[in-house]
């Protein structure tokens, strides 16, 4: 795939300012007297196995992988992403899921928003206070296993959830 893109950049009448691909999916930053659709077109008559699609900023925004790029005053700034279908479910908290599986979910989500977030970073935050309180139910039943495990000799740093 480098190979065709090298090749059918170099061809092409266009000149992207930038071009970043992650497997199939490409961001690609133009002039703005840049013809969109002319590259588009160029691309998809390089090679009929391969054919690119498009995705225009809205609202000065567009989503990548799971960056939402925002432009602003002609800079880049970065958020995270989540598609409009996503539950706001990780994991079924009193699920039969080891504590550090649930504390490694909640640590690489706030690794995530902490490298790509240069706006919203405290509301990302706070989504994930949000996502991973527990609801009473499974407060409840932390409690109750942990006093059913102390009654029985078992510690309960093992049992207890995990704290943001």
């Amino acid at each position: 795939m480098t190979e065709f893109e090298n090749k059918s950049l170099a061809a092409s009448p266009i000149k992207a300012l930038c071009w970043f691909r992650k497997v199939d999916d490409t961001f690609v930053a133009l002039n703005k007297t840049d013809n969109r659709q002319s590259l588009l077109d160029h691309l998809n008559t390089q090679n009929n196995r391969i054919q690119f699609t498009m995705e225009q900023e809205c609202d000065k925004t567009i989503p990548f992988l799971d960056v939402l790029i925002s432009k602003r005053n002609d800079k880049l700034l970065t958020s995270v992403y989540r598609k409009p279908t996503h539950s706001g479910q990780y994991v079924n908290y009193p699920s039969n899921q080891p504590n550090r599986i649930k504390r490694g979910i909640i640590s690489t989500l706030t690794k995530r928003a902490i490298q790509i977030s240069s706006i919203n970073l405290q509301e990302e935050i706070n989504h994930l206070k949000t996502a991973f309180t527990p609801p009473k139910t499974a407060t409840h039943w932390w409690e109750t296993t942990g006093s059913l495990r102390r009654a029985g000799g078992l510690t309960p740093s093992a049992t207890e959830a995990p704290h943001i």
